[in-house]
């Protein structure tokens, strides 16, 4: 599961060449000052207190985030590939052709966002390649759509999941598309402009008598019903698609075929990354190699055995350069199976993984430190494997929302016996802090806990981030006789509680004497803090939910659960001073008490797979938000002129070549324009076509 915690996600949360051709991709120049619009780093935080067994964190780097641009209410920002040149010559050509596998993949998430994802993206550009043809003021119109496509890959907000609006009307794109003879079918013409069709990805609260999988627009299945689907079992969970033809359940299968398979859904996408994966293998370590073997394996030929095998093997430890490839996450599906395709490419910030290699090392510690029965904890445990990252490539459902925290496996099973690879993804971290910490922290903090959490953030931040995916993701035991994978006993609401779950054992375990010890938060004044810092983020998490006042993404509905049981016990307040609202924590030890009970009451929930407590947990607190605050919260966001959502753009990343054409070294270098990124996107599909 991945984690964009709202302490991160709210602090307010090169790739682009064919391995094939040796044509490079557009690079920006070499200078990766930031504009004077670019906002100051966050504060450091302090050093960690004498006597510490590990050293602190250092300190977030001066920032060199560059805003590029701001596209429909989302700030385009990049920033520094910084270490890219510590690598080796050849651990960077793996690098390069990682990060092509993971561009070759990025159309599949919008493919299944909704129906009519892919198709307007590849509307859009059919009618830009004629853009001289164009009316100016359409054109720019048609430009900025493009962008909104891209970053929220479809025609839904990648954050709260309903419909954007085009910016220009439907009379608008019919007449252009018939001056230059480009038929539009009818149905995503509805698509893009009827409110009613598909408006929102992934609907777990449709209304009485309606079926969440007929009104969600994402893409996993078609002509599909829940009923259908209540004693089918799929072969290809993650992977595939369920369609009726002819009266009958069909999976169609995300592969490339080869290997004995057929080519699938996606095979062209596939077979692009599949080519790339084959040419990182041959240039990684031997065991890195094993792991990309599967790997390939599996996106030929569609075989879950083959994505399992590859898990064991990638388990094992962090390569120096590392990836998450695959259909992976289930957000936008509520059932909990289908997974999204994701690609992302990491290299290890050295300055930053000591404290989270002390928090892997001593996993075990604070296993037994969780406040859920003995039964339930893991005794035979297997370090995790941990890194403080940056990425080099982030795309379909890992970008460009990039994402603060990842635990992988998501599969129960595996992660208990196998154990978990977790990254922070500091790049991602380190460009909201940049843009939005200091002015967030100096307009919701009540005024007596202020300094405090100027002081501590950057400590706090990657506390919260590392423990939500190291000891909280990976952490705890079911029941042996589950019958099940708590994933599927407990869907539509289970990644809500997975999410909450993680999050309040970094609530309960920043309280612990160990993690100023092992140098994770600097001192005891910042352990004590740490409760408001968590009550002033969910209260910015509010601005998630633009319109409306219904909760579906799944980490809302987890911090909205929890401020709401802490609230219940009179552990937090929402106050009014001054004319604005401020949540309050006024003792912190009632705080951890109030959160550790209900981390206790998760886990046994998802230990015992207590599917009606955990309903009622989400209907009482986690599926409405409160609308005023919600107004509040974006109007004061909007005073102090801050970014409402931001996506971080990676590095471009360019190939060295031989005199044979083969790649043998690459240069990475700040992205400086969002129109230069999407273009050479681009280009990279149809080089390999």
């Amino acid at each position: 599961m991945r984690r964009q915690h709202p302490a991160a996600a709210l602090a307010l949360c090169a790739v682009l060449q064919s391995a094939c051709s040796p044509t490079p991709p557009p690079a920006g120049p070499s200078s990766t000052a930031p504009p004077p619009s670019a906002a100051p780093a966050a504060s450091a935080a302090p050093a960690s207190a004498p006597g510490s067994a590990v050293a602190s964190a250092a300190p977030a780097p001066a920032s060199n985030v560059q805003v590029l641009e701001e596209v429909a209410g989302v700030t385009a920002a990049s920033y520094e590939p910084r270490g890219f040149d510590k690598l080796t010559a050849s651990q960077r050509a793996v690098a390069y052709h990682l990060a092509q596998a993971a561009l070759a993949g990025d159309p599949l998430f919008t493919m299944q966002t909704s129906r009519y994802g892919w198709p307007a993206t590849q509307l859009v550009m059919q009618l830009l390649a004629q853009k001289s043809k164009l009316d100016p003021a359409l054109r720019g119109k048609l430009v900025t759509f493009r962008k909104m496509l891209f970053l929220h890959h479809g025609i839904h907000d990648a954050r709260s999941g309903q419909k954007l609006v085009p910016p220009f009307s439907r009379q608008e794109l019919e007449a252009a598309a018939k001056a230059l003879k480009i038929a539009i079918p009818n149905d995503l013409l509805a698509g893009l402009f009827d409110p009613k069709v598909a408006p929102v990805v992934t609907n777990k609260t449709p209304g009485k008598g309606k079926d969440p999988l007929v009104e969600s627009a994402a893409n996993h299945y078609e002509g599909v019903s829940s009923k259908d689907l209540e004693k089918f079992k799929e072969k290809y969970e993650l992977n595939g698609r369920i369609v009726k033809k002819a009266g009958r359940l069909v999976e169609e299968i995300y592969r490339a075929g080869g290997d004995g398979a057929q080519p699938g859904v996606g095979a062209a996408e596939l077979g692009r990354v599949v080519k790339h994966l084959e040419d990182a293998r041959a240039l990684a370590p031997a065991a890195q190699q094993g792991a990309l073997r599967h790997l390939i394996r599996y996106l030929k030929t569609g075989q879950p055995d083959e994505f399992t095998d590859h898990d064991i093997a990638w388990l094992k430890q962090v390569f120096p350069v590392d990836y998450i490839l695959g259909f992976i996450e289930t957000y936008t599906d509520v059932r909990a199976r289908k997974g999204g395709f994701e690609g992302l490419v990491f290299i290890p910030d050295p300055d930053r993984d000591p404290p989270l290699q002390a928090v892997a090392r001593n996993a075990q510690y604070f296993e037994q430190k969780l406040p859920w029965e003995a039964k339930w904890k893991r005794d035979v445990f297997q370090a995790p494997a941990a890194a403080a990252v940056i990425a080099l490539a982030a795309t379909g459902d890992g970008g460009p929302f990039t994402f603060s925290g990842v635990n992988l496996p998501n599969a129960q099973a595996l992660r208990e016996k196998y154990g978990s690879k977790n990254f922070v993804v500091l790049s991602a971290m380190d460009t909201r802090v940049a843009l939005t910490f200091d002015k967030t922290v100096d307009e919701f903090a009540p005024a007596e806990v202020r300094a405090e959490i100027h002081r501590c953030g950057n400590a706090m931040m990657l506390a919260a981030v590392s423990f939500h995916e190291v000891t909280g993701h990976g952490s705890g035991k079911v029941n042996p006789d589950l019958k099940g994978d708590p994933a599927e006993l407990l869907a539509p609401y289970y990644a809500a509680l997975e999410e909450g779950r993680a999050s309040r054992v970094a609530d309960w375990l920043a309280g612990d004497a160990k993690t100023v010890e092992l140098g994770m938060l600097p001192d005891a004044g910042c352990a004590r803090v740490f409760p408001a810092y968590t009550a002033m983020m969910q209260l910015t998490m509010l601005k998630s939910v633009p319109q409306g006042d219904v909760a579906e993404e799944d980490h809302l509905r987890a911090e909205l659960i929890a401020f709401g049981w802490v609230k219940d016990k009179g552990a937090v307040a929402a106050e009014t001073r001054d004319g604005k609202t401020f949540f309050v924590v006024k003792d912190p030890d009632a705080w951890r008490r109030a959160s550790g009970e209900l981390l206790a009451e998760l886990h046994r929930i998802k230990a015992t797979g207590d599917r009606e407590a955990l309903k009622a947990l989400v209907e009482k607190y986690g599926t409405r938000i409160n609308p005023a605050w919600r107004d509040e919260v974006l109007a004061r966001l909007k005073a102090l002129s801050l970014p409402p959502n931001i996506a971080t753009i990676p590095p471009m990343i360019k190939p060295i070549l031989d005199a044979d054409g083969r790649v043998v070294d690459a240069t990475a270098e700040q992205t400086t324009s969002l129109d230069a990124y999407i273009a050479a996107l681009e280009k990279s599909w149809a080089d390999a076509d």
